[in-house]
C-alpha cells in the first residue's frame, strides 16, 4: 500500500504533480514562517542575555559569588547619544590584577585606554574628534567581542581611569562580580542609594510574549487555511478514485495509508522546502531590528526541540487531516461515487465566534490579569476562537446569502449561482476563507494601532525645532568639595559658574551651523500654564509632565530672537518666562506660535541667575549636533543630568515604539493579504477543476460562456461579501475589547488608509477571481463531458 500511495503521488499525471507542488508550497511558506518565529523568540532571548552584564553594581541583581581575595572593580554606567543613536558608557577602575572584567574584552582597561565595540570604532575612525572622539578620554586599545554586545550595531565603550578619579563620582560603585541576568524588575538602587539602570536594558521576554503570541496567529492561521486550501486540489477527483477502490474491495485502514502516504510524500517536501527557505531569509531576517536593533545571524538560531517539533509534527498533521478529509468515503463509497449532496450546515456554527468575544468581554468587565503570562493565557485564547469562529461560521453565513440570492435572482447565472451555493456552501466558502480572516486581521491591526496613537500621543510641537539641543543641568547643592559629578567636575559656586559659563557659550555660539544658545535661568516665578503649549500630550508619562503646569525659567529676548522656531517675545520685553527643561514638556501646538509672557527682570540681572538648561539652536546638520553635544558634555562647570539630546531625538524615543508596532503591523497585513490572495486563487482554480464536467454539460445545453462566467464570480463573491461584512464588524468589536482590556483606552476609528486598503483587498480578490475566466473556457471543452 505504501509503494502504491507514493506512485499515485508522484505518477499520477500532470494533475497529481501539480497538486503535490502547490501543497510542498503552502506547507513550506507555512514551515518557514514557523520557523522564524521560533527563531525570532531564541533570537530575543539571546539577545536579552547580553545586557545582564551592564547591571553590575545594582541591588537585586544576580551576579554570582567572587572567590576569596577578588580584588575590587570600580564600575558606573552611563548613556551617550550619536545621530539618534545610545552610546553606552561604562567607566571602571581597577583596584588589582584580580578585578573582575566585563565581557568582551580580555582584560581591564588601564587609565588612559579604553575598548570600543567594531561599529563605535569605526564611527570614533571616521567622524571628526570634536564630533564624538573627544567626549571620551584616552586611546583606543582593542575593540569589544560579540559576547558582550546584543546587536551588530551597538555603540558600547568601556573606559579605564584611575581609583581616585572614579571612587567619589556618585553613580561609581565597588564589585566583586559582575552581573550575571537582568533583574525581575527595573528601578533598582546601588549601594550608594541612587536609582540605577543601564541607558539600554533589551525587551524582556516576556514582555513581547502577548505581541509575538498575536503575531504568530495572524500569520500562521492564514497560512493553514492556504494548506488546507490546496489539499483540496483535485479533492472530488481523489474521493472519486478512492470511493471506486472501497468498491472493488479496499478497506478503510489501506484506503488511509494511501492518503497518508500522498500527504506526507508533500508535507516532506513542504517541511524540507521550509527549513531551505528559513536558512536562505535567516541572514536579511536578522537585519530587521525587532527589538530596535539588528540580530547576529548566529542569534537566530533553532533547538533541537524546535526541529524535531517541525520536522516530525508538520507531517505526522499532514498525515491525520489525511485521514480526516476521507470520512465522507469510510462512511459510504457509494455516496461519494453518486455526489450525494452533503447536509446544509447548522446555526450552531455561529458558536465559536460567540464564545470568542464573549470571552473577551468577560475581561472587559473584570479587568485583565496582572501579569504578562497570565495576560496571554486570557487573550490569546479569545483572539484564535474569534478566527477559528469566523472560518466554522463562514459556510452557515455563506449559505444564508444564497438563500437571499436565490428569492431575488432574475438571471439565469445568478439562478445558477445561488442553487450550487446552498447546495455546498463550505466548498463555496474555502476559497475565500482566507481573505475573510485577513480583513479580521487588518481590521483588529489597524484599529488597534490607530488607539495606541492615540493613546501615545505625539510632540506635534517639537516638529519645527527637532534640531534644537537640550543640556539638562545637574542641579546638585553648592559647593567647593571634591568631583561629584558623572564626569568628574568638581562643584563650584554661582560666581565660580558664572564666570565659567561665558566661555562654554561661546564656544558654543562659533560652532559651524550654530544659530543661537540660550541659557535658560533659574526663577522663583509662576509656573507656565499648560493651555499656553497647546494642552496636555495624551499618553505621555508622567515624567514628561503630561498634566498640570510646565515649571519655568527665565530666557533672554536677544537670544530667543536668534531661534525663531522656539517661540518669540512680547513688544518690548528683555526676558520672559520659558519652560525651564524644554525636552521634558511636549508641546500639543507648534514652539514658533508661542508668544512667551514677559518676566519683569533686567537683562542685566539675568547674568547672576542660576542655569536650570542651556538649549542650542542648530542648522540640524550633524557636524553641528555633535559639535554641540560634545561641548556641552565636556564642559565642567555646568555638567549634564544626562546626555543633551535634540528634541527629534527626544521625540523619536518617545514615539518608537509606536514607529516599532507600525512595522510589525505592516508586516503582518502585507503577509496575510498576500497569502490570502494565494488562497483565494488555489481555491478557485480548484473548484473550477472538480466542476469541468457539469460545466462542460451545461455548454453542451446551450449556456453561454458568459454565463458561466457570472456563475463563477457570484459563487465566490457572494460568500466573499457577505462573511466579509461580518468579519470587518467582528473585527472592530473584537478591537474595541482587546483596546479596552490591553490598552486600557477606548477604540479610535482608523483613518481613510484602512478604508483603502480593505477595499484594494476587496478588488484584488475580484480581480483574483476574474483571471480565472480564461481558464474556465479551456475546461469546459466537448471533451470534459465525456465520462471517466
Amino acid at each position: 500500500m505504501i509503494r502504491l500511495g507514493l506512485r499515485l503521488a508522484v505518477s499520477g499525471g500532470r494533475e497529481a504533480v501539480v497538486r503535490l507542488v502547490i501543497l510542498a508550497i503552502a506547507v513550506g511558506l507555512g514551515v518557514g514562517l514557523l520557523l522564524t518565529a521560533l527563531s525570532v523568540t531564541n533570537g530575543v532571548n539571546t539577545q536579552n542575555s547580553r545586557y545582564a552584564w551592564l547591571w553590575t553594581g545594582t541591588e537585586n541583581v544576580s551576579a554570582g559569588h567572587a572567590p576569596a581575595g577578588t580584588d575590587p572593580l570600580w564600575w558606573s554606567t552611563s548613556g551617550d547619544e550619536f545621530a539618534g543613536q545610545v552610546v553606552v558608557r561604562v567607566d571602571v577602575a581597577a583596584t588589582g590584577p584580580t578585578s573582575p572584567v566585563p565581557p568582551g574584552i580580555p582584560r581591564d582597561p588601564a587609565p588612559g585606554q579604553y575598548y570600543a565595540s567594531p561599529a563605535l570604532a569605526s564611527l570614533l575612525r571616521s567622524t571628526p574628534a570634536d564630533e564624538l572622539a573627544d567626549r571620551y578620554p584616552g586611546r583606543l586599545a582593542g575593540t569589544i567581542g560579540d559576547a558582550a554586545l546584543p546587536s551588530p550595531d551597538s555603540l558600547y565603550i568601556i573606559i579605564g581611569h584611575t581609583v581616585a578619579q572614579l571612587a567619589h563620582m556618585p553613580d561609581a560603585t565597588a564589585v566583586t562580580t559582575i552581573s550575571a541576568a537582568s533583574p525581575a524588575a527595573f528601578g533598582p538602587r546601588n549601594p550608594k542609594g541612587l536609582n540605577t539602570q543601564p541607558p539600554v536594558q533589551g525587551v524582556a521576554a516576556s514582555g513581547v510574549d502577548l505581541i509575538f503570541s498575536v503575531v504568530a496567529l495572524a500569520l500562521l492561521t492564514p497560512v493553514l487555511i492556504f494548506i488546507a486550501t490546496a489539499t483540496r486540489l483535485s479533492a472530488a477527483r481523489r474521493e472519486q478514485r478512492f470511493a471506486a477502490m472501497r468498491l472493488v474491495g479496499a478497506r478503510p485502514g489501506q484506503i488511509s495509508l494511501i492518503a497518508a502516504v500522498e500527504s506526507t510524500v508533500a508535507a516532506a517536501g513542504g517541511v524540507a522546502a521550509g527549513f531551505g527557505l528559513f536558512f536562505v531569509l535567516r541572514v536579511p531576517l536578522a537585519a530587521v531590528p525587532f527589538t530596535g536593533g539588528p540580530f547576529f545571524p548566529s542569534d537566530l538560531s533553532l533547538s533541537l526541540p524546535d526541529i524535531l517539533l517541525v520536522a516530525i509534527g508538520v507531517p505526522g498533521a499532514a498525515a491525520v487531516a489525511a485521514r480526516l478529509a476521507l470520512r465522507r468515503v469510510h462512511i459510504s463509497p457509494l455516496g461519494v461515487a453518486r455526489r450525494v449532496t452533503p447536509q446544509p450546515p447548522r446555526a450552531w456554527r455561529a458558536l465559536p465566534l460567540v464564545i470568542g468575544l464573549a470571552w473577551l468581554g468577560f475581561f472587559v468587565v473584570h479587568g485583565r490579569p496582572a501579569s504578562v503570562a497570565g495576560q496571554v493565557q486570557a487573550l490569546v485564547p479569545g483572539c484564535l476562537l474569534i478566527m477559528v469562529g469566523l472560518i466554522v461560521a463562514g459556510p452557515w453565513l455563506t449559505m444564508a446569502g444564497a438563500r437571499i440570492m436565490a428569492q431575488r435572482a432574475s438571471r439565469p447565472g445568478a439562478l445558477i449561482a445561488a442553487r450550487r451555493l446552498a447546495d455546498d456552501p463550505r466548498a463555496a466558502f474555502r476559497a475565500v476563507s482566507g481573505l475573510v480572516l485577513a480583513l479580521f486581521i487588518t481590521t483588529v491591526a489597524v484599529a488597534g494601532l490607530t488607539t495606541q496613537d492615540a493613546k501615545e500621543g505625539h510632540p506635534v510641537g517639537w516638529a519645527s525645532a527637532a534640531s534644537v539641543l537640550v543640556d539638562d543641568v545637574a542641579g546638585q547643592p553648592l559647593a567647593t568639595r571634591g568631583p561629584v559629578f558623572s564626569n568628574g567636575s568638581p562643584l563650584v559656586t554661582v560666581a565660580g559658574r558664572a564666570r565659567a559659563l561665558a566661555p562654554l557659550l561661546a564656544r558654543l555660539s562659533r560652532i559651524h551651523g550654530v544659530q543661537s544658545v540660550i541659557a535658560v535661568r533659574a526663577d522663583a516665578g509662576p509656573a507656565l500654564p499648560r493651555a499656553l503649549l497647546g494642552g496636555s500630550v495624551a499618553g505621555f508619562p508622567s515624567a514628561y509632565q503630561e498634566t498640570g503646569p510646565v515649571p519655568a525659567g527665565l530666557v533672554s529676548c536677544s537670544q530667543l530672537a536668534r531661534a525663531p522656531g522656539l517661540g518669540r517675545c512680547p513688544a518690548g520685553a528683555a526676558a520672559v518666562s520659558f519652560p525651564e527643561f524644554l525636552d521634558a514638556a511636549p508641546p500639543a501646538k507648534s514652539l514658533e506660535k508661542i508668544t512667551w509672557p514677559a518676566a519683569d527682570v533686567p537683562a542685566r540681572k539675568l547674568g547672576s541667575q542660576g542655569v536650570d538648561s542651556i538649549v542650542v539652536a542648530t542648522d540640524g546638520s550633524q557636524s553641528a549636533v555633535e559639535q554641540a553635544r560634545t561641548a556641552l558634555e565636556n564642559a565642567h562647570a555646568y555638567p549634564s543630568q544626562g546626555t543633551p539630546r535634540t528634541l527629534g531625538e527626544v521625540s523619536a524615543q518617545l514615539t518608537g515604539i509606536a514607529v516599532a508596532y507600525q512595522q510589525l503591523v505592516d508586516v503582518v497585513i502585507v503577509a496575510s493579504l498576500a497569502i490570502a490572495g494565494c488562497t483565494l486563487a488555489a481555491g478557485v482554480a480548484a473548484a473550477l477543476a472538480d466542476r469541468k464536467r457539469p460545466f462542460s454539460m451545461l455548454r453542451l445545453t446551450g449556456a453561454r460562456l458568459g454565463t458561466l462566467r457570472r456563475v463563477v464570480a457570484l459563487e465566490s463573491a457572494v460568500p466573499l461579501l457577505a462573511v466579509a461584512v461580518v468579519s470587518i464588524a467582528v473585527g472592530f468589536g473584537g478591537a474595541a475589547m482587546f483596546a479596552t482590556v490591553q490598552l486600557q483606552h477606548p477604540l479610535v476609528a482608523p483613518g481613510a488608509a484602512y478604508y483603502l486598503i480593505t477595499a484594494a483587498g476587496i478588488a484584488v480578490s475580484l480581480g483574483v477571481i476574474a483571471s480565472t475566466f480564461p481558464l474556465l473556457r479551456r475546461i469546459t471543452g466537448p471533451e470534459a463531458a465525456r465520462n471517466e
